[in-house]
């Protein structure tokens, strides 16, 4: 929660979740809730939203997972099929990360999947550090 502003109160979580409703009805994807296999607890959320950066049109992967269960690997292996999906099922062409630059959790993650740093960004009055990957290019043999 240390990136994302803290703990919100009942109104805001209603708030964030009928967005979260409302982008699912008109882009389908939103957020998912990240969910432990052994008793169904719920430990986080990761989701592909569409932002606009620098004036152009991308799709971000973003995830929050609680506290106790960084470094377990279960961020890698949940981003890992999340971007799986939304470059192979959903044919998205590229997803990038927006990454604060003093969050280096995210960014190791980002790297172990793939994503490659592009550029520095300024992004709702704050800087991150955009790293993107790319649908793998066909070849026709």
């Amino acid at each position: 929660m240390r990136f994302l502003g803290g703990p919100r109160n009942r109104e805001e979580v209603q708030r964030v979740l009928n967005r979260y409703i409302s982008e699912y009805r008109t882009y389908e994807h939103s957020f998912f809730a990240i969910v432990r296999k052994s008793d169904q607890r719920f430990i986080g959320q990761c989701g592909l939203l569409d932002q606009e950066v620098d004036g152009l049109p991308e799709v971000e992967l973003v995830y929050v997972l609680a506290r106790e269960y960084w470094q377990h690997g279960l961020a890698v292996e949940g981003i890992e099929a999340l971007k799986n999906y939304g470059l192979q099922k959903m044919g998205l062409t590229r997803i990038v990360s927006l990454i604060p630059p003093d969050n280096q959790p995210s960014v190791y993650i980002a790297e172990k999947i793939g994503m490659k740093h592009e550029r520095d960004v300024e992004q709702w009055g704050e800087y991150f550090r955009l790293y993107a990957v790319s649908q793998p290019a066909t070849t026709n043999v």
